[in-house]
């Protein structure tokens, strides 16, 4: 998807204009664009009279194509998805995997919320403190305003 067709698919939905972003977005669903997935991902259309728990299923589908697409922020949402258990079977997958997958395609927050994560040992991630301690530096180094606040808190232990 092309940068313009992406910014303007983003006013789209930061408006709440969805059934304008469906029609924009459907030819590139059409094609399997990633963050065509990504975005449809996150909204639900009335007037398809979708259910709630078919919203789920379909945008945790979409979350995971999307994220093997290269989609670093729908990598993160399913970290974020997996870790809090949020209309998921948190026990099939790992919160890890996607943040490790969100890392490693750019995500600075993924850095962040995962280190954060490892260091204090929290819901299915195993404690690192090494680990953790290291992604949230390198994540206050990118700019990511809690790591910075989080590590002053660390290291004034």
């Amino acid at each position: 998807m092309e940068n313009p067709i992406k910014q303007q698919a983003e006013e789209l939905l930061e408006n709440g204009e969805v059934e304008a972003l469906y029609e924009l977005l459907s030819p590139y669903l059409e094609k399997n664009d990633p963050y065509a997935q990504f975005l449809y991902s996150s909204f639900s259309l009335e007037s398809t009279g979708e259910t709630e728990e078919e919203f789920e299923v379909r945008s945790m589908k979409l979350l995971e194509t999307a994220s093997e697409g290269g989609i670093a922020e729908a990598s993160y949402r399913l970290g974020v998805i997996y870790l809090y258990g949020d209309f998921a079977d948190n026990v099939s997958k790992s919160s890890s995997d996607y943040f490790e997958r969100a890392i490693t395609q750019g995500h600075s927050h993924s850095k962040f919320t995962y280190g954060f994560n490892l260091y204090y040992g929290f819901g299915d991630v195993k404690q690192d403190k090494t680990r953790g301690v290291m992604l949230l530096e390198e994540a206050a180094k990118e700019g990511v305003a809690s790591a910075v606040e989080e590590l002053k808190i660390i290291y004034a232990k």
